[in-house]
């Protein structure tokens, strides 16, 4: 939670100094364009499977699930993060999943046309995945930080609409509360994203699909876990 809370404070500052610094001294007379802040919600279908060895803990103690999450979030060019949870008020009986996540991205453009962008991002983050289940009497409980580099494409029609394209594979740090254990965490992430610009006045729509697959590799291997999920967003520009 510190980390989320130290990678929050440094990269917020970052967008603005940013917008600071070209705003100076520069008048700008075009029509006011969407903001390209957006916030979401989404629908999210998760699997949490076990992978240690089986002996390593009994049939009751494992905190397997397959249920589907709902989750709230931020976009914007540089800072995004995000709340996705499943429990009894998504209609899970048994399992209790909390993710948070945080993450700075910085793209470099390598080919940069009116209608096509194709770059590089690099990706620094930062999560939060606690589970529980109404058996077990242990709980997963792991934070992250991670770094990863991918590809992503863009094509757009100004002032009209932009499809966007990108996956990014990480590789992270992964510790307990209290530190007691920790190991690995290998992640890859690709998303999507449809966005109909001006649709109301300055306001913009926002379409989403992503994927995550995240491995952990804990000392201890009783808590070995998959984590993989689909999400389907729909957001509207600030």
């Amino acid at each position: 939670m510190k980390q989320i809370i130290l990678l929050l404070t440094f990269l917020l500052t970052a967008p603005t100094l940013q917008a600071q610094m070209f705003s100076v001294g520069e008048s700008d007379s075009r029509p006011q364009r969407s903001s390209s802040n957006y916030i979401y919600l989404g629908y999210s279908p998760i699997n949490f499977d076990y992978t240690g060895d089986e002996s390593a803990v009994r049939d009751e103690e494992r905190l397997d699930f397959e249920e589907s999450g709902v989750t709230i979030g931020f976009e914007t060019p540089f800072v995004n993060g995000s709340i996705l949870f499943a429990n009894k008020l998504t209609g899970s009986d048994d399992a209790r999943f909390l993710k948070l996540n945080l993450y700075y991205l910085n793209s470099f453009n390598f080919v940069q046309r009116e209608r096509f962008v194709l770059g590089v991002p690099l990706k620094l983050e930062s999560n939060l995945t606690s589970v529980r289940n109404s058996t077990a009497s242990n709980e997963f409980n792991q934070s992250v930080f991670s770094f990863g580099a991918g590809a992503f494409m863009k094509f757009r029609k100004i002032e009209s609409w932009a499809f966007e394209v990108n996956t990014i594979p990480s590789y992270g740090f992964s510790s307990s509360n209290g530190g007691l254990f920790g190991g690995s965490n290998k992640s890859l992430t690709a998303s999507a994203r449809l966005k109909l610009l001006n649709l109301i006045g300055n306001r913009s729509l926002s379409i989403g699909y992503d994927y995550k697959l995240s491995v952990y590799d804990i000392d201890a291997e009783n808590f070995d876990y998959d984590l993989n999920y689909h999400l389907f967003t729909m957001g509207i520009s600030l």
